[in-house]
């Protein structure tokens, strides 16, 4: 029976006001990704940067938000395509998890807790 389940992953930055990094993994999800919230800290500046990526294993970037530091619901989706490999440009579908994830924090301030990544996805 599928269900839906949620992962909170905090990073914390370390470094000068506006170039402060922080990369955290996810404990190990199975499923498919529904949603990331993206809860930031209140001191957070303007610049900060996020990138969601797949840890393990490695296949590349999730979902990228830039410049932005307001807490905000993303509901990400990878493009299909037919077997020899051109785009379906008519259809998105769900990212398949199978590992951890890595969130990674960029151009923020040294913070604790700088941002916390809830990430919801559907069991099988």
């Amino acid at each position: 029976m599928a269900y839906i389940a949620s992962v909170d992953v905090t990073v914390t930055t370390a470094g000068g006001a506006g170039v402060a990094t922080g990369t955290t993994d996810s404990v190990s999800i199975s499923g498919f990704l529904l949603d990331v919230y993206l809860n930031y800290h209140t001191s957070a500046p303007a610049t900060t940067d996020v990138t969601i990526s797949y840890a393990t294993p490695a296949g590349g970037n999730i979902l990228v938000v830039t410049d932005v530091n307001t807490d905000v619901l993303k509901t990400p989706r990878v493009k299909p395509v037919d077997n020899a490999g051109t785009a379906i440009t008519n259809a998105h579908d769900r990212f398949p998890l199978n590992g951890t994830l890595t969130v990674a924090v960029a151009g923020c301030d040294a913070l604790t807790g700088a941002l916390v990544a809830t990430i919801r996805y559907m069991c099988l």
